[in-house]
């Protein structure tokens, strides 16, 4: 997807043949369909974050996936950063808007890819006026990983994009795609 600042590619899911290098970043979702153990991953017992940073290191761009996080009795929806065969960042949703027994995160990056700032907002962040308002004046362009429910409609993400100016791109669970370049002013 050229989102006029930059490339972003998507992919389905972790098994599919990843796309070749010229891209700033590749968003996967699939992986928010099932719970990653932090405490695991963090002392090398699974296998997850093992797998995803040896796939980022054939890559010349980061990977970013969506997953569900779990620390102790702490629950997230969360987007892992991988780049150069290292977990390099964790994100958090900042704000449940649905009905899931979800802990909230505080704070919204910023990522630095390739050719452009990528302000990353984590699945119902994205539809948070509040959350553009704080990221549009430092980044390029609005990225985005997001788990699909019926309780919750991204309809308004290309309103919120054309709002606060920036180009964006979101990938979802269930494998739809947004993404767009507001017009010109």
């Amino acid at each position: 997807m050229d989102i006029s600042v930059g490339k972003i590619g998507v992919a389905n899911s972790l098994g599919e043949k990843l796309p070749e290098s010229g891209l700033d970043a590749v968003l996967v979702a699939e992986p928010l369909l099932r719970e990653v153990k932090l405490e695991g991953e963090i002392s090398g017992i699974t296998a997850f974050a093992a797998s995803v940073a040896a796939l980022s290191e054939s890559c010349d761009y980061p990977l970013l996936c969506g997953c569900l996080t779990r620390f102790g009795s702490m629950r997230h929806v969360s987007v892992m950063t991988f780049a150069s065969g290292r977990l390099a960042d964790i994100a958090d949703r900042t704000l449940n808007l649905s009905a899931e027994p979800y802990c909230e995160g505080d704070t919204i990056k910023i990522l630095r890819l390739k050719r452009f700032d990528a302000g990353l907002l984590v699945d119902t962040d994205l539809l948070l006026a509040k959350n553009w308002q704080k990221i549009a004046p430092r980044c390029d362009a609005v990225i985005g990983i997001a788990k699909c429910g019926a309780d919750v409609d991204f309809g308004y993400v290309p309103t919120l994009a054309s709002l606060f100016g920036k180009p964006y791109a979101a990938a979802f669970s269930g494998g739809e795609i947004l993404w767009g370049t507001p017009p010109a002013e």
